[in-house]
C-alpha cells in the first residue's frame, strides 16, 4: 500500500496553531524554486517514507517559497539567510533548532531527531531528551550531529541524576568515538 504524500501547509500561523492543538513542534521549510539543494530536498528527501513518517509523528509542517508574499518577513524573523533552511519551533513560534542545506534522508532524520531532543531539553524533559540524543548517536553514528548528540546525552543524564560519573563516562565515549570533535574537547574536563 502506497503512503499518501505528506501535506505541507503554507501558513505559519496555522502550523503553530496545529502544533499547539496537537502538542507537536512546528517545522518551517524555506526554499527557492531556483535552488538545487531545495529541488533535491523536495524530490529525494521529503518523499522518503522514513522522513515523512517522522515529520507526521513529531511536526506540524509548513513550506514557504522565498519569493512568495510574506516569506521574506518570516525568513527575517527566524534569521533564515539561505535555502533550504528548516526551522523547528515550539507552538508559540520560538525557535528551538534550525539547519541549512540539502541532506539525504538518513542525515535529515538525524537532524529531526536531534531537534526533538533539543525541544525536550528546553522543556527539562530529561528522559525524553536523553532518549532522542542517544538515538541520534546510536542510529546515526556517522552524522554530523552524532558527537553533539552524545554530548547532550551525558548532559541530560547528569541533569536527571546529578552524578558526575555520567559526565565522565560521556567524555570517555566521546574520546573513543570522536577524538577530533569539538564536542569531545568541550567534554574533556568531565573526565578529569
Amino acid at each position: 500500500m502506497m503512503q499518501e504524500p505528506l501535506r505541507w501547509g503554507k501558513d505559519a500561523r496555522k502550523a503553530l496553531d496545529e502544533a499547539k492543538r496537537t502538542g507537536r513542534l512546528a517545522l518551517l521549510f524555506f526554499h527557492s524554486n531556483q535552488c538545487s539543494g531545495c529541488k533535491a530536498t523536495i524530490a529525494k528527501t521529503l518523499p522518503d517514507p522514513k522522513v515523512s513518517k517522522f515529520i507526521e509523528r513529531i511536526f506540524s509542517p509548513a513550506m514557504f517559497e522565498v519569493s512568495e508574499p510574506g516569506s521574506q518577513e518570516l525568513m527575517k524573523k527566524y534569521g533564515a539567510q539561505w535555502t533550504p533552511t528548516f526551522v523547528v519551533t515550539d507552538a508559540d513560534g520560538n525557535e528551538i533548532y534550525h539547519w541549512v542545506g540539502y541532506l539525504p534522508p538518513g542525515d535529515f532524520c538525524a537532524e529531526m531527531l536531534f531537534a526533538e531532543g533539543r525541544a525536550a531539553f528546553k522543556n527539562k524533559d530529561w528522559d525524553r531528551a536523553e532518549r532522542c540524543f542517544n538515538s541520534v548517536a546510536e542510529r546515526f553514528p556517522d552524522s554530523e550531529e552524532a558527537p553533539e548528540a552524545l554530548y547532550y546525552t551525558g548532559v541530560a543524564r547528569y541533569e536527571k541524576t546529578h552524578d558526575a560519573t555520567d559526565l565522565a563516562d560521556t567524555s570517555k565515549k566521546l574520546n573513543a568515538k570522536y577524538p577530533n570533535s569539538s564536542w569531545t574537547k568541550k567534554a574533556s574536563v568531565w573526565g578529569e
